[in-house]
């Protein structure tokens, strides 16, 4: 049976983990509000394809990448950066920039041709299909 695993980036200039950042999180991730730069995903398999559906909340859908490479499926986005001139105006500024990345190792049966998203209400939904060839059938076996 194959699963789509969960992949953390090599540390990286732009994104990706360093292990002092894996520390970090590891330790801050159970306090209430802290969710770092990962975002929550469910991943399922159905009998045709894989369904990985992850909350980004606030995004516009232009500001998402999706993409394969390496057989990895990327996801990745960064929040609308505020103008200097309309920071000025800020009282409070709770919500700044911020960047998002994971990767997922695609299984042998994923058909990397037929990978298709959407994203409505803050929930991105990504369809990979699996490969025809990949799944079990029924032999019939012949009186000989």
């Amino acid at each position: 049976m194959n699963y789509m695993t969960v992949r953390r980036p090599v540390a990286t200039v732009n994104h990706g983990a360093t292990s002092f950042d894996r520390l970090f999180d590891s330790i801050f991730s159970t306090m209430p509000g802290w969710t770092g730069s990962k975002f929550p995903v469910d991943i399922r398999s159905e009998e045709n394809e894989y369904v990985i559906e992850a909350d980004l909340p606030g995004l516009l859908e232009d500001r998402i990448n999706v993409r394969v490479e390496d057989n990895l499926l990327v996801i990745e986005s960064q929040t609308e950066e505020v103008k200097e001139e309309a920071a000025d105006n800020y009282i409070v500024r709770e919500r700044g920039t911020r960047a998002f990345y994971r990767s997922f190792a695609l299984p042998k049966d994923a058909d990397h041709g037929k990978i298709e998203g959407t994203y409505r209400n803050g929930v991105l939904t990504v369809t990979v299909a699996k490969k025809p060839e990949a799944k079990p059938r029924q032999i019939k076996i012949s009186r000989g």
